[in-house]
């Protein structure tokens, strides 16, 4: 598969560079990957389209800080997982099951939103309704909620300042909230 991803790249500089991003990452991603789906094959399909879209926009990406660079991975690796379940649930697909047979929930992500708000109204609502929000809003919720960077953490990979950080996650909470009355699904 790195062939591939490779073939994408034009610069003999930039298919090194990917290909140790490719061997430093690919199984850190394919960890994420597997915690948010829970299924191999799953996992290895959200890891080749994580990929594929890093290949896609490597230029801006080499340009990036390593903690800017690892926490865009991590964003990409999860959307591509989350993208993996959305797609599986729409095409009526099954899900996999688990050791009793069952098909279970798709993982939580912590929003600050109740874990009775997500049972009672679903898990993929609550997606959307972040994936709504402007990029920097969600990247921000997603980022600290989900990969559990810290604010001093989150600030330095995106070269925002803590203030700036802090403030963005409590908009991001505030406009969260909006979006999730507005679909009558508030806590």
């Amino acid at each position: 598969m790195l062939a591939f991803y490779m073939a994408m790249l034009d610069d003999p500089e930039d298919k090194l560079s990917f290909e140790e991003l490719y061997n430093k990452y690919k199984d850190k991603m394919f960890s994420l990957a597997y915690g948010v789906t829970g299924n191999y094959h799953d996992a290895e399909e959200a890891v080749s389209q994580a990929f594929f879209s890093i290949a896609k926009n490597f230029r801006r990406i080499k340009e990036r800080e390593p903690q800017q660079r690892r926490a865009y991975i991590s964003v990409v690796t999860k959307n591509a997982a989350l993208s993996v379940l959305r797609d599986r649930k729409r095409h009526g697909e099954q899900l996999f099951m688990d050791e009793d047979g069952e098909e279970p929930d798709i993982p939580d992500e912590k929003t600050n939103v109740s874990d009775e708000v997500l049972s009672s109204y679903g898990y993929e609502r609550i997606v959307e309704a972040i994936r709504d929000l402007p990029e920097k809003y969600a990247h921000a919720l997603y980022l600290f909620n989900v990969t559990g960077l810290s604010v001093k953490e989150i600030s330095s990979s995106l070269g925002e300042s803590e203030a700036t950080v802090k403030k963005r996650l409590q908009r991001a909470r505030e406009k969260l909230k909006l979006s999730l009355e507005e679909i009558g699904i508030a806590p």
